[in-house]
């Protein structure tokens, strides 16, 4: 994996999506003929198979392997529509791709993402902890909480990407910062999380250089190409948006 070095400068955690620019073809329906996505996405689910559908404004819209030939006994039709046309499809389409690539990988993901709203938004987590605690052995595991969305100031998709953490126990189960607390072991998680000093109750006043560099950075060189859901490929760049400060 290449080692990215960033030139001095202030960035941001978003890092701009790169997409097709040839439109795309997805299956179609007006709002008023699909009016219960619930119970479209529940039989969707299953069946266990490769079919999104979003709704927005007054279409609803369907991507996925699986989706022409599941999508048009359901009164779906193809369309052709570009990636800008509807950012917020657009969104859920390239998140889409990272949590699949992301499973792939071994990833487990926390919830599903939300297809209520406009924001495109979910939790992934590495499949081997970064450590694990000496007290109760609780597993501590790094994650990414990921938000997709266009900037129209810079005219450009990108990924918010946050590490975040979560515990579980010897058995698997998720432990909250309460449990943790009652269990002495939550300054010894945020060791491992280098977010304390080992040793010592002081915070780590290099975490946000060690974030970006340990953490950010990899994932978007891990995930730089995006298979799309909808076909076709995103490129995910290397380095994140900088912040241009005026005079």
């Amino acid at each position: 994996m290449v080692n990215v070095q960033l030139q001095p400068g202030i960035y941001t955690n978003i890092f701009p999506v790169v997409l097709p620019d040839e439109p795309v073809t997805l299956m179609e329906i007006q709002r008023s003929l699909a009016q219960d996505l619930r119970t479209l996405r529940e039989e969707i689910d299953r069946a266990n198979l490769r079919v999104h559908v979003y709704a927005d404004k007054d279409h609803v819209y369907g991507y996925g392997q699986e989706a022409n030939t599941f999508l048009s006994t359901k009164g779906f039709s193809p369309t052709t529509v570009s990636f800008q046309e509807i950012p917020a499809l657009t969104a859920h389409m390239v998140l889409q791709g990272v949590i699949d690539l992301a499973l792939e990988k071994g990833f487990w993901q926390r919830w599903k993402m939300s297809l209520k709203g406009v924001e495109a938004r979910t939790e992934i987590f590495r499949p081997e902890p970064k450590g694990t605690t000496t007290q109760g052995k609780i597993k501590v595991f790094a994650g990414y909480d990921l938000r997709c969305a266009y900037y129209p100031a810079v005219e450009s998709f990108g990924i918010v990407v946050d590490v975040i953490w979560t515990y579980q126990d010897e058995n698997g189960m998720p432990l909250n910062t309460p449990k943790m607390r009652a269990q002495n072991a939550m300054n010894e998680a945020l060791v491992i999380q280098e977010e304390l000093l080992r040793g010592t109750n002081r915070f780590n006043l290099q975490i946000s250089q060690i974030r970006m560099h340990d953490y950010l950075l990899p994932f978007a060189q891990e995930f730089q190409t995006i298979p799309l859901p909808c076909g076709g490929q995103a490129r995910l760049e290397s380095e994140p948006f900088s912040v241009i400060l005026g005079r």
